[in-house]
């Protein structure tokens, strides 16, 4: 086993291969079509039903898929990367100077959709996926999703800034367009709902996206942290307690 190797994947790998995810989404769809291991109904039902619908056009399920049969953990890491590309993507945007794309723009809607669909699911879709691989890892992977999300945002914002030609519209309190560092430092003091100093929002639709964004945070930071957390040393089927001595 080379260096590489062991420092990513470890030791320990499970011989279980997954199978396909398009065929995994289609029973768990079915499965919840006829509430055969959760009991909704009303809003929560449609909102079960929406989210395992839109899994099938998400990038992230592709890209599961792209990985065939692997190994699990193989499927896992790459997951990982591309995770940690998303967050690389809007670093190359700012770097590039292309604040101002409008191709740049939609594909990080895209990925960002993607995201909050995965944030979404693991709270809604709980009882129909396979148990995390280990909580901490899923902590970890949340926080770098949150900031993912945070810096998407902050990308929208100088977009929005950056783009504005109309004589005499004011985006942000600042009264100029704001620096790529500035909308990131924005977009965070609006995560964490800590209050504005000297820069803040003016223009309506940077509202209103602000208030979406508080939303997400809320909901991320509160319930979805505080949901793994409360787990976050239980056994799962990859990892289980093993007795050390010191």
């Amino acid at each position: 086993m080379n260096f590489i190797t062991k420092l990513i994947m470890g030791t320990n790998r499970p011989e279980s291969k997954p199978r396909s995810v398009y065929l995994k989404e289609t029973l768990a769809l079915r499965q919840i079509w006829h509430n055969r291991s959760y009991n909704d109904f009303g809003l929560e039902r449609i909102l079960r039903l929406v989210l395992m619908l839109l899994s099938f056009i998400m990038p992230g399920t592709f890209i599961r898929q792209l990985c065939g049969r692997k190994q699990l953990l193989i499927r896992k890491v790459v997951i990982e990367a591309y995770s940690l590309f998303k967050i690389s993507w809007y670093f190359f945007l700012f770097r590039m100077d292309l604040t101002t794309s409008l191709t740049a723009l939609i594909i990080s809607l895209i990925l960002t959709i993607d995201t909050v669909h995965f944030m979404f699911s693991k709270i809604f879709l709980n009882d129909i996926h396979r148990q995390p691989i280990s909580f901490k890892r899923t902590l970890l992977m949340t926080l770098i999703n949150i900031l993912e999300i945070i810096i998407c945002f902050a990308f929208i914002y100088s977009y929005i800034d950056d783009s504005n030609t109309i004589p005499g519209r004011i985006i942000f309190s600042a009264g100029h367009p704001l620096t790529d560092l500035q909308t990131i430092y924005f977009s965070f003091v609006t995560s964490a709902t800590i209050g504005y100093g000297d820069i803040a929002p003016v223009d309506p639709l940077v509202i209103k996206l602000v208030v979406i964004q508080i939303m997400l945070s809320l909901f991320f930071l509160v319930i979805v942290i505080t949901t793994i957390t409360n787990r976050l040393h239980d056994d799962t089927f990859y990892n289980k307690r093993k007795d050390t001595y010191r």
